[in-house]
């Protein structure tokens, strides 16, 4: 654990009511004092933070690891000090004995926490109930079948019977896969003009309907991962004014790029769910910045191989870790998205969403990540630790540059 006093740094935590030039006090791993700038009287190792912001870690929802070590290692590079796993990870997180598997890799890799999420159904099948309490006994946050669907509508709404009965919370994508059967591309003139079989948004809301409802019948406490349109935002917001138990985030790509940025077929923009217009990711933005939205990285690292293949036969995903809080700070830079709102929807919100502590509080285990917001940056293929490079920002502009990030009390990456 750590013992090490943070100077001269600008502490924001909106839900701790701070924003003030601050010291940070940390011994042995916890928050031991917070205090305006020079009036620290600790004697512990002192890093200089030069004015730069100091936030609380950023939590990220949604990610598909396949390598432990430079998945965690890319995340703490990038201020992110929970990272959860999604269950079509390697190894698939079915069992009690494949999340030892993990929690046991991300020990050896002591680096950003990994949060395992158990998968819902055996084999991610959509049929047959995963053994879902023994999931969250061996240490799953929460439980969700990945992109792989559950059509059956009686099998969900048992899997809702049963997280509700056992006080667990689940994860759903909104996706019709009749709707979307084939698609490659969101529904619409770019699609048409590139010969992409497209997905359109109904196929979204038509199954975000169906799963609002079943959550009023049973009061199962969910999270809807990875909306795409701006009907679904809304739909959201509806279902949280009625009282239902629901939340809801959107991944840092649907905020960054439209279904235009698929011009001239680059599989780097191939992502589910897909890019879609620019007025939906004007209206999830809104719903960032108004509280209804999380954000999460929808990590997914792919080999060139997969990226190089035409089109239609890429695999999908980007590969975002290293990059996800620049993105966010990038948007922040553009007023897109505002400051306070970008760390409610990637640090706060998140931990409340999996009962988390939130924020920067006294006498508990430091999370935190001091970034310098004005600097600019650019990454290369080289610079990142994922072994993954199919990340849609190499060679741009970035805002931020992380120099250090606490993750539970440890120091896991100082720049």
């Amino acid at each position: 654990m750590s013992t090490l006093t943070l100077t001269h740094a600008q502490v924001l935590d909106p839900s701790q009511g701070l924003n003030q030039l601050s010291d940070i006090v940390i011994e042995y791993g916890l928050i031991a004092a917070i205090t305006p700038a020079g009036q620290s009287t600790s004697s512990n190792p002192e890093f200089d933070a030069e004015q730069a912001l100091l936030i609380p870690g950023l939590i990220d929802l949604s990610a598909n690891i396949n390598n432990v070590t430079s998945e965690t290692l890319a995340a703490a590079k990038g201020g992110i000090t929970h990272l959860c796993a999604q269950p079509n990870s390697k190894p698939l997180i079915d069992t009690p004995a494949n999340v030892s598997l993990l929690q046991q890799a991300s020990a050896k890799a002591n680096s950003s926490r990994l949060l395992p999420i158990g998968a819902l159904t055996q084999n991610l099948a959509g049929d047959q109930l995963a053994n879902m309490h023994s999931l969250k006994q061996a240490g799953c946050i929460a439980l969700s079948n990945a992109r792989a669907p559950i059509k059956n509508a009686l099998v969900l709404r048992r899997i809702m019977e049963y997280a509700k009965t056992h006080n667990m919370l689940i994860m759903l994508t909104a996706e019709d896969c009749d709707l979307s059967a084939n698609g490659k591309m969101h529904e619409g003139p770019t699609a048409n003009r590139l010969g992409l079989a497209g997905i359109a948004a109904v196929a979204e809301t038509t199954a975000l309907a169906q799963q609002l409802l079943l959550v009023e019948l049973t009061g199962c406490r969910t999270h809807f991962s990875q909306l795409s349109c701006g009907r679904s935002v809304a739909m959201i917001r509806d279902a949280q004014a009625q009282g239902l138990p629901v939340s809801a985030d959107v991944a840092i790509a649907n905020l960054m790029f439209t279904d235009e940025d698929v011009n001239g077929f680059n599989s780097t923009f191939y992502v589910q769910p897909p890019l879609r217009t620019e007025a939906d990711r004007k209206a999830l933005l809104a719903g960032v910045n108004d509280g209804t939205l999380a954000i999460c990285s929808n990590h997914q690292a792919q080999d060139i191989a997969a990226k190089k293949a035409p089109f239609a036969a890429a695999e999908p995903g980007m590969s975002i870790l290293d990059t996800w809080l620049s993105m966010m700070l990038t948007l922040v830079n553009k007023r897109e998205l505002e400051l306070n709102a970008m760390i409610n929807a990637s640090s706060i919100l998140p931990a409340k969403i999996l009962g988390l502590k939130a924020g920067l509080q006294l006498k508990q285990l430091a999370n935190l990540v001091v970034v310098k917001q004005e600097a600019k940056v650019c990454y290369s293929a080289d610079s990142i630790a994922s072994t993954g490079k199919n990340n849609p920002v190499l060679g741009e502009i970035l805002m931020g540059e992380v120099t250090l990030t606490l993750s539970a009390g440890r120091e896991v990456y100082r720049a």
